[in-house]
């Protein structure tokens, strides 16, 4: 079984230096740790789990979502009595295959709806930072909250991921008074 967390440090309830700098870093969190410890005590229960390599667990209100590398989602979606068991514990389950790339997961988020388009800023210590624009008629067709989708987003690609609508990126380029003009009609009034 591979998990977000060394299983010796979940048998031992101390994270290894690796583990606790993956920490530090953002790269998981407490909800890591404490699902992951939940799938080691399941593993002897269901012994698929053996084979089961989690990326990620994320929980946001009411849901959970597991992000698995490729092509081994099936060890959790076959396995129903499993399925209902994490439901019942942690909220509605959402497994998806990481590391994905973007348009595919966003698709998949915000499905039935369509993104308009998204926009790769690359910042100076190297990193890259995308912001993807979704239409305003579609803010209620989407199942997940901005705040949800960029933390789901954000965990399955292992890059930053913003969201925003349309209407909110209107309001916030509104159109700068242009200086030449004012001083011009200043001096034309002077005349």
């Amino acid at each position: 079984m591979k998990l977000p967390v060394c299983v010796i440090d979940l048998e031992s309830d101390i994270l290894c230096p690796s583990c606790q700098d993956k920490l530090d870093r953002g790269a998981i969190d407490r909800f890591d740790i404490e699902f992951s410890r939940w799938l080691l005590d399941k593993a002897e229960e269901y012994p698929i789990l053996r084979n089961a390599y989690v990326l990620r667990a994320i929980r946001l209100r009411g849901k959970i979502v597991i992000v698995v590398k490729k092509k081994t989602s099936h060890i959790f979606t076959d396995n129903e009595r499993l399925m209902e068991e994490i439901k019942e514990k942690y909220g509605e389950v959402l497994i998806l295959e990481g590391p994905a790339k973007l348009r595919s997961i966003i698709r998949t988020l915000i499905a039935p709806a369509i993104e308009v388009g998204i926009n790769s800023l690359y910042l100076p210590d190297g990193t890259r930072e995308s912001i993807v624009i979704l239409r305003e008629i579609d803010r209620g067709r989407i199942l997940y909250s901005k705040e949800e989708l960029r933390a789901i987003a954000s965990a399955v690609t292992g890059e930053e991921v913003l969201f925003e609508y349309q209407d909110e990126r209107e309001k916030k380029e509104e159109p700068v008074p242009d200086i030449l003009d004012k001083k011009i009609s200043e001096f034309t009034r002077r005349l």
